[in-house]
């Protein structure tokens, strides 16, 4: 984070809380949306959400199979969606200079703004073309830099996907008990605000990995796993291989 002093972050269910902006405000009804759309690059790869208090209901969409089906039915708006960049963007001002959190509407205390900005497509390919991530929220699109001359087929595609979002086909509602935590693909799964029931009080914490710290612990475990498996095949041989022949070497090994 550029500011917080934590690795994570903490929202309430209160009166000043709400305050604070759509994200926090826990009566809101924000659309379905992945996290950190505004920073370059998409950081936070798993997302970590911990119910510490109140007991709700959720919701998450599959980006995947929404991405999908779009591709298979409506291929235009698939490749302006894969295509045409957009603008997500956004101004901080919640925390101190020493990265405690803090209210807007605090004067006594001087906050340590940051803005962020990423332009990208909606829905991110790899190399070869498939569905690397998507990128969506609507309450942080920034203001629209698109050619004149494909911003209304854009447009006309980005409705569909912002309907889609909300399709019943492609959510999942869920229970979320106090003391759980939700572990999701941040590249894949879009969420929704929790309902909370009447009078209950709601504390969440939050946080993320990136993308390579999940990869490297992967590859750190499969070499672990393979050594207890096989000995023979200690770190000598697992160590300072690229993925593909460590690959085979754990796969060999597991048979």
């Amino acid at each position: 984070h550029p500011v917080r002093s934590t690795t994570y972050g903490v929202m309430r269910k209160t009166a000043e809380s709400a305050k604070q902006g759509a994200d926090y405000d826990m009566t809101n009804p924000l659309s379905m949306h992945t996290d950190h759309s505004v920073y370059q690059g998409t950081p936070g790869y798993l997302q970590f959400l911990y119910q510490a208090e109140g007991s709700v209901r959720s919701k998450v969409c599959d980006g995947l199979a929404l991405a999908e089906y779009v591709r298979e039915h409506h291929p235009e708006a698939y490749k302006l969606l894969t295509t045409v960049e957009m603008t997500h963007s956004s101004r901080n001002t919640l925390y101190t200079r020493e990265g405690a959190p803090r209210s807007v509407y605090d004067q006594s205390t001087a906050p340590a703004p940051f803005e962020l900005v990423h332009t990208h497509p909606i829905i991110q390919l790899d190399a070869d073309g498939h569905v690397e991530k998507v990128v969506q929220s609507e309450t942080k699109r920034g203001v629209c830099a698109l050619p004149y001359d494909v911003y209304e087929p854009f447009m006309e595609a980005y409705e569909l996907w912002t309907q889609l979002c909300e399709d019943e086909r492609f959510i999942k509602h869920f229970d979320w008990p106090e003391g759980t935590c939700v572990v999701t693909n941040n590249y894949r799964t879009l969420h929704g605000r929790a309902s909370v029931p009447p009078g209950m009080n709601r504390t969440m914490a939050f946080g993320y990995l990136n993308k390579i710290l999940v990869e490297n612990r992967y590859r750190l475990l499969r070499q672990i796993q393979t050594e207890r498996a096989e000995p023979s095949m200690d770190h000598r041989w697992l160590t300072r291989v690229p993925n593909q022949v460590l690959e085979k070497l754990t796969s060999a090994a597991a048979e």
